[in-house]
């Protein structure tokens, strides 16, 4: 049985290239600076959406300017917020806290776009938000014995839900009307532009470490373009439940290859995730399903 929706297989893959961008950025923010990592970041993403709208023969700058722009300017806050998180946290953890996003982002699309959810796009929604909850384990719900975060790199993390389900938004909006390249140009245009201004310093990438920048940059922009596809044809609040899976990955990742074994906690929340997004997609389904017959 097919569990996803069209524009939620999307988002799983940009899920996927941005978890395994995000492991690129830990490696690379052991010794280079975050700005000059979201500097990299962004000249590769200018590269890559000009090579597409070429391809493609639309317009550079789109037509909705105003709200490009303000999509370019969120995804450099939220980029920057991101790397931070990352560089400055576990994987595992920064990723949890990052991508708790979901709820903040189904809070504004009801209020501002109209969006619905189902009973069971609101259960799925919860199931997640609770396995969020048992691998972060805050002190407010779990009492003392919770992990020893950085506090820079925990606000870096909650600025970015913040900007992020903006950011998000605005994505669903300009999806309607612009080519996902186009709504892709706008913020690797704001970081290459901005990130110089707030540079405290800038360091000589090694032939390795350039590579990584260089990883950094497709992966992280491969995950974009997937998930700017995905909002084009799927509700807001619903796909980016989907998102929460990069958790998942993140905790894997940092197994794999940083050494960061996840604890019981973890892998039971992680597990509710998963079971969450499978019921999100489910729901999914049978909305348009639903949609489809009454058409």
């Amino acid at each position: 049985m097919n569990f996803l929706t069209p524009g939620m297989r999307f988002m799983l893959l940009g899920t996927f290239f941005f978890s395994f961008g995000s492991l690129f950025v830990k490696l690379a923010g052991s010794r280079l600076p975050t700005m000059e990592i979201l500097f990299v970041r962004g000249l590769i993403g200018v590269f890559l959406c000009l090579i597409m709208l070429r391809k493609s023969g639309a317009g550079m700058f789109g037509k909705r300017k105003f709200l490009l722009a303000a999509r370019g300017l969120l995804g450099f806050g939220a980029m920057f917020a991101d790397f931070y998180a990352i560089v400055h946290l576990p994987l595992a953890d920064a990723l949890v806290l990052i991508f708790s996003h979901p709820i903040t982002v189904a809070l504004l699309a009801w209020l501002l776009m109209g969006e619905t959810l189902s009973r069971g796009g609101m259960a799925a929604i919860l199931t997640s938000v609770v396995g969020v909850a048992l691998v972060c384990r805050p002190d407010f719900l779990f009492g003392t014995g919770s992990p020893d975060l950085d506090t820079w790199g925990i606000l870096a993390a909650l600025c970015s839900v913040f900007l992020t389900s903006w950011a998000i938004l605005a994505v669903r909006v300009l999806a309607k009307t612009e080519r996902p390249a186009v709504v892709m140009l706008y913020p690797p245009i704001a970081i290459s532009l901005l990130s110089p201004l707030f540079a405290d310093g800038w360091v000589a990438p090694t032939m390795t470490e350039w590579g990584v920048l260089a990883a950094v940059g497709l992966f992280m922009n491969l995950g974009q373009f997937f998930m700017t596809k995905g909002y084009a044809i799927e509700a807001a609040a619903r796909i980016s439940g989907v998102s929460t899976l990069e958790i998942v990955f993140g905790a894997m990742w940092g197994m794999m290859f940083l050494g960061e074994i996840p604890d019981l906690w973890t892998i039971g929340g992680g597990a509710l995730i998963v079971v969450g997004v499978l019921l999100l997609g489910r729901s999914g389904v049978r909305e348009r399903l639903r949609e489809r017959q009454a058409a």
